[in-house]
């Protein structure tokens, strides 16, 4: 008969879950160490940025994760079923990383700052590669940009090759933690070597075209050397809010909030209401059409869960 394993008597100790496999999850130690640690069968799973209790295992090299430590922010989105699948745990703030244009999305930078307020972190807008851009090219890329600068909304636009909003998203970063979200090949692992992580960063190779292909695979924390940590995440062609209300979604369009006392109507969602005062000023220009476009969207998506 196989030796029955003993039992650990190790007093718990707080650690920092940097990865996440399966059901082993790597712990950052207190000493700065890093420990693979099972799961116990029917816990809750823990997600990168979590901090947990965990004891070594007797005899082993491995530890065994006890319970997750009180959370205070929560990233998720929602699968094509409604399923929750959470991306981190304890971020301060969230970089939005973007393609260039064509591959820029409108409609997703527009959910993931919903998530923002919604947390109540700070959100910021990076856009990648501009070194690979046209003046015609940056020129659509001011007018996609404009309407989140006049949020306001931190809009950095960076390139590895060039250096370019390195130093901005440094200091955005100084002393937080955050969590790099956006498409595939956008760059995130890139940027993360590129400010200086204290660990290797797998990064892929980038075409002519400068679309890099897909690399990271699993959620990772990388301490920055400069203060700070990132947390990248593998890239998705959308983002999927758990379910929220209407009034929830509003809150992810700080402009709006400015002219909604004129509406006619108290109770006014905003979407087709006579007398509106937000869709005055879409049509007045003063608000961007294609933020109230993403408004929209998001409504109808809310009523038909």
């Amino acid at each position: 008969m196989p030796k029955k394993q003993e039992k650990s008597h190790a007093p718990l100790q707080i650690g920092l879950v940097i990865s996440y496999y399966g059901s082993t999850v790597s712990v950052e130690t207190a000493d700065g160490g890093i420990i693979p640690c099972h799961l116990r069968r029917n816990q809750e799973l823990p997600v990168v940025g979590d901090e947990v209790e965990w004891r070594p295992e007797a005899g082993g090299d491995n530890g065994i994760v006890a319970g997750i430590l009180p959370r205070r922010s929560m990233l998720a989105r929602a699968d094509a079923r409604g399923k929750m699948k959470p991306i981190a745990a304890n971020i301060d703030v969230l970089v939005i990383v973007m393609p260039p244009p064509p591959a820029f999305s409108v409609q997703l930078v527009d959910r993931y700052l919903v998530a923002s307020e919604l947390l109540n972190i700070q959100a910021a807008l990076v856009v990648n590669k501009v070194d690979l851009m046209s003046e015609s090219d940056l020129k659509v890329l001011d007018e996609l940009v404009q309407p989140y600068q006049g949020v306001p909304y931190p809009v950095i636009l960076s390139s590895i090759i060039s250096e370019k909003g390195l130093n901005d998203l440094d200091k955005f970063l100084s002393g937080r933690r955050g969590v790099l979200v956006g498409p595939s090949g956008a760059g995130k692992s890139s940027l993360i070597a590129a400010l200086g992580s204290e660990e290797d960063v797998k990064v892929g190779e980038v075409a002519a075209t400068g679309a890099g292909k897909h690399t990271t695979t699993a959620t990772r924390l990388y301490h920055l050397r400069d203060g700070g940590a990132l947390i990248d995440s593998p890239g998705v062609r959308d983002f999927n809010l758990w379910p929220v209300t209407g009034a929830e979604v509003l809150k992810g369009f700080k402009e709006f909030k400015q002219y909604m006392s004129g509406c006619r109507f108290r109770d006014c969602t905003h979407a087709v209401e006579p007398g509106c005062a937000v869709q005055q000023a879409v049509m007045d220009g003063r608000i961007h059409p294609e933020r109230f476009k993403s408004y929209q969207e998001l409504l109808k998506i809310n009523k038909k869960r």
